[in-house]
């Protein structure tokens, strides 16, 4: 069930990655402002992998404690952490370079819920139920 937690973790977490990397590019031609020196597209794909393999690993640890419970908890425990994970993108100080910083939460708040949305859809894959 690991190697298939771990092959659902990078698979999610490519997903997510492109998906916020399309969507830094439909924000930024929409508002005009520019933030690829702060999230750069490594740094962006990086953290979803990143993310989505802390998830796989989470996930795992959890089936070994709580058996038939497992999805839901996670999933609870997934929402809470992508809520938590948005607080210091508020506290974020950009370089005074960076025009119009006040759209910048525009951009990094939706992004943390790509994992977790990307986690969902191909989690029926790699997952069946009652494991």
């Amino acid at each position: 069930m690991l190697k298939r937690l771990l092959l659902l973790g990078v698979t999610s977490g490519v997903l997510a990655g492109i998906v916020a990397l399309i969507y830094q590019k439909v924000y930024s031609s929409s508002v005009g402002a520019d933030f690829s020196t702060v999230a750069t597209p490594v740094g962006i794909m990086v953290s979803n992998i990143v993310g989505c393999m802390v998830a796989a690993l989470g996930y795992w640890i959890l089936s070994k404690w709580l058996k038939g419970k497992t999805e839901i908890v996670f999933n609870f425990i997934f929402v809470i952490l992508s809520f938590a994970s948005m607080l210091p993108v508020f506290a974020a100080k950009l370089p005074l370079t960076i025009n119009s910083p006040e759209l910048f939460p525009g951009l990094a708040i939706p992004m943390h819920f790509f994992p977790a949305l990307a986690w969902s859809t191909l989690e029926p894959l790699f997952i069946k139920n009652g494991e």
